[in-house]
Parts: structure tokens; sequence; C-alpha cells
């Protein structure tokens, strides 16, 4: 949708803007308290003040209406200002207060309900804002402003039906307008009234044509798949306004569905070139339609382009940077991609999202030891970030330092909450980790911790299980856990193929192979130690020529497993049998 709100609500400024506009209504419109002062010393406080908050010195304004309050404790404009001051240096509660005394001091003053209400409104209070808007409207009928604040809140507050009865009473009075077009048009398509609301934008059309309504009636058209109409409205717009670059953006999709590609790389990059439009937009647009659709395998030099554009048209920009790297990176151009990525941390050294990309890219790329770096820092940037520390000890787990990476869990461990979501993880890690260092006693331990917190936990589970059935012990225990992942999981590989094989090592041969084919047909195929598994059950089972076949593919798929010599006995032992 390319209308909101906020296009035509353009008087929904903060309080502090404002200020100034009212300063000098407000200096002639003290209050009677205000005006029988006893102390001239008072007045002279605050005029000071005005000249100081005028001048933009905050902080000596502030003190002057300080002092003038001392003397004078029921000056509502002094108020006025501080709470003004207040604003401009977030101190919203104080402005609150301020803003709440003047209010009560002077309740006819409408500067300070406007101020008040604005206030409530910026802080999210929605109810109290809506009342002082009502009550405003119901005393000074002719501003149009208060009635377009008030609209705006009520949609927000997801009060529509209230939002199109004041926009009625609007109308009203001082008739309709492209403003009370609009509004009216984004309340219907809010409440989904679909029909009314293209009723209204048609209207709208003929009254005040603009690029805009056209366009919406290009997107319209576009919906219902009538693409010439749909073409005859995008280009009415730019008639209208040359420099619309929405409408490019219309055009380039009614061109890409019809596949003429020739005219929908010429729309769409005016539209990825513009720095106008927005850049979360644009990475959108990339992520869930250039890519997904095969367009760079056939269009490569003109994705190229794309990219370039609108590289060009945000070159700081987080998102672009990290969509762009990511792209490059893709298409093996990985000195180009993860130069854009490092010149994002470069330009953005303090965005979590920026050093998240990058360290994603790094493990992608499994270059572990400058994932080791990015993400020490990281975690040091972000230290309540635990998931950011999990990476770094992956990735010194994966780097072959198993004593650091155990180190680093263990530090989580000390800092996390204990009803943090990853505690579990860490626990499960813990065991592999100490598993891989040879210490089962530790490792056992710490999967025996997990489970206390969750006694269903699949990988504590299947690892567990798994490393009991590589000592031969303990065998029931790990069919029980097995079994537990399977049953939740039953399509998983891994799951599938260490129960299979715990099954075979009990003797239960069949169902052994039951599993481990299964395992197979849900990716086992991949893995050379499932298809060994399987081979031994069908080897059991005296199918011997299918297990020999199957044993040469993992051998083939893994010689490293050293399965050659394997196959040369077992086919020595069929030979005896």
């Amino acid at each position: 949708m390319y209308l909101c709100l906020q296009d035509f609500f353009y008087m929904r400024l903060t309080v502090f803007k404002l200020a100034l506009l009212f300063m000098a209504a407000m200096t002639l419109t003290f209050s009677a308290a205000a005006q029988d002062r006893d102390s001239v010393k008072a007045e002279d406080y605050y005029l000071e003040g005005v000249r100081c908050y005028c001048a933009g010195d905050y902080q000596n304004a502030r003190a002057y209406f300080g002092k003038c309050l001392k003397l004078e404790e029921d000056n509502d404009a002094a108020m006025y200002y501080t709470a003004m001051i207040s604003l401009s240096q977030n101190r919203t509660d104080e402005a609150m207060d301020m803003l709440s005394r003047a209010s009560a001091i002077s309740p006819e003053n409408q500067w300070y309900r406007l101020a008040l209400a604005r206030l409530y409104a910026g802080i999210g209070e929605n109810s109290p804002a809506i009342g002082i808007y009502r009550e405003l409207i119901d005393k000074y009928p002719s501003k149009s402003d208060y009635y377009y604040e008030l609209i705006d809140l009520l949609v927000r507050d997801s009060k529509l039906d209230d939002a199109l009865a004041a926009l009625d009473r609007l109308e009203q009075l001082r008739g309709s307008d492209e403003l009370t077009y609009n509004a009216r048009y984004e309340i219907l398509v809010r409440q989904n009234r679909l029909d009314e609301a293209e009723e209204v934008v048609r209207k709208m059309d003929t009254d005040f044509p603009s690029a805009r309504t056209a366009l919406i009636l290009g997107d319209l058209s576009k919906s219902r798949y009538e693409d010439s109409t749909a073409l005859r409205y995008y280009n009415r717009a730019l008639e209208l306004n040359p420099d619309f670059v929405p409408a490019y953006f219309g055009l380039a999709e009614v061109y890409r569905m019809e596949r003429n590609f020739y005219k929908f790389f010429k729309n769409i990059n005016i539209f990825l070139a513009s720095p106008e439009m927005n850049p979360e937009m644009k990475a959108t647009y990339f992520n869930e339609i250039v890519f997904p659709s095969g367009m760079v395998q056939i269009f490569r030099p003109q994705v190229d382009t794309m990219i370039a554009n609108v590289l060009g048209a945000h070159p700081s920009d987080t998102t672009i940077l990290n969509m762009c790297g990511s792209y490059y990176i893709a298409v093996d151009s990985v000195d180009k991609g993860m130069g854009l990525l490092e010149r994002n941390i470069e330009l953005h050294p303090d965005v979590k999202s920026v050093r998240s990309a990058y360290m994603g890219q790094l493990y992608y790329m499994q270059d572990w030891k400058k994932l080791i770096d990015v993400s020490a820092t990281t975690s040091r940037l972000f230290p309540e970030d635990f998931t950011l520390r999990e990476v770094l000890a992956i990735a010194y787990w994966q780097d072959g330092e198993i004593e650091e990476a155990i180190r680093t869990y263990e530090h989580i461990l000390r800092e996390i909450p204990q009803d943090h979501p990853m505690l579990i993880n860490c626990y499960g890690s813990l065991g592999d980790l100490y598993h891989e260092l040879g210490n089962r006693r530790k490792s056992y331990s710490w999967y025996e911790k997990g489970l206390k917190i969750n006694d269903d936990y699949n990988p504590i589970l299947n690892n567990y299980a798994y490393y009991l059935s590589e000592e031969g012990r303990n065998l029931k225990k790990a069919i029980e856990m097995s079994r537990k992942t399977v049953l939740s999981e039953p399509e998983n590989a891994t799951y599938l193929d260490t129960y299979g094989w715990l099954l075979y090592l009990t003797g239960d041969y069949e169902q052994a192979k039951k599993y481990l084919k299964e395992a197979l047909v849900y990716g086992g195929k991949e893995s050379a130690e499932v298809l060994d598994h399987y081979a031994e059950a069908l080897f059991a089972l005296k199918e011997y020529n299918l297990a020999f076949l199957y044993w040469g593919n993992a051998d083939k798929l893994d010689p490293s497993l050293g399965l050659s010599k394997k196959i040369a006995e077992r086919r020595a032992e069929a030979g005896r049998r």
C-alpha cells in the first residue's frame, strides 16, 4: 500500500517543534493568576526565561522558569515552557507533570490541552489523548487539524468505526477534499471493505486526479490481473508526475508477469536507482522475488546491474550492504561480497545484525579462525546475547580447540539465567565436547543434567544413546532414549540411524533393517555411516549381494572410513557360510 495516514496527517508533530508556533500566543494568554503576580521579580524571571528559550539556551531558560515558579507556583506559562524544555531533553515524566499542572490551572487554554494530548499520543497512551482531542473538537469544531490528529489516533487504536464517524463529522463541516478521501480510503482498506475503498479512490481520481491516485488504481487492476488497464494507470501516473518512482515499480511488475523482461529491467532499475525509495522494500523484493525466481541464473548480467543500482542508491544502508554482500558471495564473487560485509561493519560497528550477517557468512565458508576473532569481539559488544557467545564456542569447536570451546560454554553457564531456553543446549554441547576429549564420565554427567531440564530433548537423547551403543553397554537405556527421538521426529535420518543401529546391536535385525532403510529414504544415502549400518543389517540377514552393494556405495562416498578391508573380510565370511 502506498498511502499511509501519516502522509496526510501532517499535523502530527512533536510538542517541542510546535512550541515556537505557540510562543507568541502563549505570551499573550497568561492565566489570571499569572497576570496578578505579587512579585515583579517573578515576572522578570519569566521574561528572561522566554528570552533564553527563544535563543535556544534551554539550560538557563529552565533555571529562570524554575526561579519564577518558586515565587509564583501557579504560573502556568512557566510550566508550559518548562515542559517544552523537558521534552527536548527526553524528560517525559517531568513534561507530563508540568503540562498536567498547567492544563489544570488554565483548562480553557487549548495549547496546553493540545500539547498534553500530543504527549499522551507520543508515549502510546491513546485513550487520554483521544479524550482530549474530542474535548478540543467540541470547543473548536472548525479546527480541521484536531480532527485529523484524532482520526490518526483512533486508527492506531484500531477504533476504525469511530475514525470514520469523526471523518464524517469533518466532511459535514468542511466538505470533502483530497485529505478526507485519502483518510477514508485508508480506513476502509484496513477494514477490508475493498469495494467501498475502490469507490472512494475512483471518486478521488475524478475530483482530485494525482499520480498517487492513478498508482492505486493501477495496483487494484494489477491485483485482478487486468494487465492492460494496470499499464494504462501506471503510465497515466507518470504523465501526471514523471518523477513518481512507484509507478515504475508497478510497470516493472506487470512486465515481469508478462515475461517482457526487456521492459521489466528498464523500469525496475529506475525504481532501484532511486534513493527516495525504501531500501528495506528493495531488499525484500530481491529476497522474495528476484533470487527465488531463478532470474540470477538466466539474466546474471541484468541482475548484476540491479544490484549495482540499489547499492548505488543506498551505499551505506545496513540491509542493502548485507543483501548485496550475500548476493556476490552466492554468485562466487566472494572477495567482493565479503568486502561489502566488512565495509558494513566499518560503517556500523555497533549494529548487531550487521555483525551477525558477517558471522553467518564466515560460518558458511567455514573460516573458523576469522569467525573466532569476529565473534569474540561481537560477544564483548553484546554480552547479553548468549547466542553470539555460543557462536564463538562453536567456532572454537570446529577449529579443533575443544578446551577453548568448553571454557566458553562454561563461561556462558556462569551468567545465563536458569530459565533461558539455550541452557539445555549448552549442557548437550558440553556433553558432546567432553566425549570428544574421551572423558565419558563428564560427558554423560552433562547429558544427565540436560535431561533433568527436559527428558524429551532429542539432540541429547540421540547422542547419549549413540555413545552408549559405541561402548556396547546400557543398551536397554540407549534404546529407550533413541525410541523417543524416532517417535518425536520419524523423518529424521540421524535419529532413525541411531535407533536402527541399536536394534542391530541387540540382534533384532529385521527391525534394524526397517529403521535403517527409512533413514536412507529421509536423506541417509548421503551418509557413508548410515550406508555401512544398513549393509551390516543386510549381511546379518544373509542378503549378501545387497549388503556388498551398499558397502561399495559407502566406500565410494567416504574412502576415509577404510571400508575396503572390512568388505574383503565379509566376502570371505559370506563364502564360508
